[in-house]
């Protein structure tokens, strides 16, 4: 009938696996805990870290996209100071208004989907403002006459948007159709129909 059926495992077994989980878990926290000093020492802010440097960089458009993408796994490993030290410089400092030139692909799943991801764990208002704002912005990528959005925006208040040379006539199927959990999502949450049509 198709249904899954678990392996049968012996105490013994299931004693060794949960030992070797336990320690995943705790190199997983440690990798995270170092990338996130890393960035926030180095990069505090900025799209991403370069790590052979030490420099921040903004190539996603200057919207704290590794900050905003990474709010839920500081959340789900526990590292709730870290997590509300960057939802302050969310509500301080992320400002779509001025951005110019992002992937609609891209921003979407990193900085909209990391802002639904952190209220839908936190329940803070000021992530679903940020992705009301966010959503609001991205919409414009869908204004063509297919319904088929642009690869690229401007998120500025009357920014354009367009296709990239390199896929000036053609739409990326898996980019557009993975658009659909976060506006859908977001159409839920706000109550506004919009953004899941």
């Amino acid at each position: 009938n198709g249904a899954y059926i678990p392996p049968a495992w012996k105490e013994s077994e299931l004693k060794e696996l949960a030992r070797v989980a336990l320690a995943r878990k705790g190199r997983v926290k440690m990798a995270m805990e170092h990338a996130w000093n890393g960035y926030r020492t180095f990069a505090w802010g900025t799209d991403e870290l370069l790590p052979l440097t030490n420099v921040g960089q903004d190539n996603w458009g200057g919207i704290g996209a590794t900050l905003v993408d990474s709010l839920s796994t500081l959340w789900l490993l526990g590292m709730k100071d870290e997590f509300w030290e960057a939802r302050d410089w969310v509500k301080d400092n992320l400002d779509f208004s001025k951005v110019g030139t992002i992937s609609v692909f891209e921003t979407t799943i990193r900085n909209l989907g990391g802002l639904l991801s952190a209220y839908d764990l936190s329940h803070d208002a000021v992530f679903l403002e940020k992705a009301d704002d966010l959503g609001k912005r991205l919409m414009k990528a869908f204004g063509t006459p297919h319904g088929v959005p642009f690869g690229e925006t401007e998120l500025f208040d009357d920014g354009q948007s367009y296709n990239t040379g390199w896929h000036s006539n053609t739409a990326i199927l898996s980019e557009i159709g993975s658009l659909q959990v976060e506006f859908r999502y977001l159409a839920r949450v706000t109550g506004k129909s919009e953004y899941a049509t």
